[in-house]
């Protein structure tokens, strides 16, 4: 009887990604196989393009559009940056079947980019972060050891989701709040994470109206903490990536990229794989700042001085 207790603690920790009490987590594709049918458990694919989830999907899974879904349309003009607002959320959720019980294994076909996303929304409007998953390696990895796909349409009763908190406060930050933090140095124990890939930091690749980065930020891209199959590297070989340029645990840590996917992603790597206490997202990220024209930026490109490709 002992021994198969602990054969069966061996086995969870093969497929369970350690997590402090209360952190989003990964899950490895052998768990999500073993458990397609695990009672109060929606799988959610949050696959870049919209029709990817027609061509082929993990058997179960809810589709959701990142650039439908996952911001703000409340709003006159849409910001695609932006998070949706608490009403957009919670329609979200009833239509996907999903109870404040429920726990979310959410993938998509890149990196974990914009699954990251969703699931730090999630978090953001009070989901509890133990139900919260990432599947490792999402649809790519799942694919590449020959694990079963589907192109049946699922079906889900609506429910009702109410927010009854949310920690926007204490865990985003917005524009002026960066600027006053970080630029001036009101609060010399913040750093400033983007983490974008080096050509857009530096201003070679502009996808904005002008290239370049925020003053004082440290570029450490989040995607190189992605291996080859899209599974996480080791957490060591993670952390000294970000260490060894400055970002450690005893700062304050706020992170962004291009339009807010990526900073999802650096959000739950920093702060719930390797366990930083203090990390802040900012949602609107660089094209919200490269927008607003009166703020300063560092390595300035602007769009149509760029040399022609």
């Amino acid at each position: 009887m002992r021994f198969k207790a602990l054969l069966t603690c061996i086995t969870l920790a093969l497929f369970i990604w350690p997590a402090s009490a209360l952190a989003i987590s990964l899950v490895e594709a052998e768990w999500l196989k073993d458990n397609l049918s695990a009672k109060n458990m929606r799988i959610v694919d949050v696959s870049n393009k919209a029709d990817t989830y027609g061509k082929g999907h993990i058997p179960g899974a809810v589709p959701v559009k990142r650039y439908l879904d996952l911001s703000d349309y409340n709003t006159q003009t849409p910001n695609l940056n932006l998070y949706p607002k608490k009403e957009q959320f919670e329609q979200l959720m009833g239509r996907l079947g999903i109870t404040p019980d429920t726990t979310v294994v959410a993938y998509d076909d890149s990196p974990g980019f914009f699954a990251s996303r969703l699931l730090v929304i999630m978090e953001l409007y009070g989901h509890d972060n133990n139900k919260l998953k990432l599947l490792n390696g999402g649809s790519k990895f799942w694919v590449s050891q020959g694990l079963p796909m589907s192109t049946d349409t699922v079906a889900v009763s609506a429910t009702t989701y109410k927010v009854t908190r949310d920690h926007f406060a204490e865990r985003t930050v917005t524009w002026d709040q960066v600027y006053r933090d970080v630029v001036q140095g009101a609060k010399p124990g913040v750093v400033l994470l983007d983490v974008r890939p080096a050509a857009e930091y530096d201003a070679v690749n502009i996808r904005s109206i002008r290239g370049g980065h925020i003053p004082r930020a440290i570029n450490v891209t989040g995607g190189d903490a992605v291996a080859k199959d899209m599974r996480f590297k080791p957490l060591d070989e993670i952390r000294k990536m970000f260490t060894d340029n400055g970002i450690t645990s005893d700062k304050v840590i706020y992170s962004y990229c291009h339009s807010g996917d990526r900073s999802a992603h650096g959000y739950i790597i920093v702060r719930h794989l390797l366990g930083y206490p203090q990390v802040k997202s900012y949602p609107g990220s660089w094209t919200e700042w490269a927008g607003i024209t009166s703020l300063p930026a560092e390595g300035e490109v602007w769009k149509w001085d760029a040399p022609k490709k």
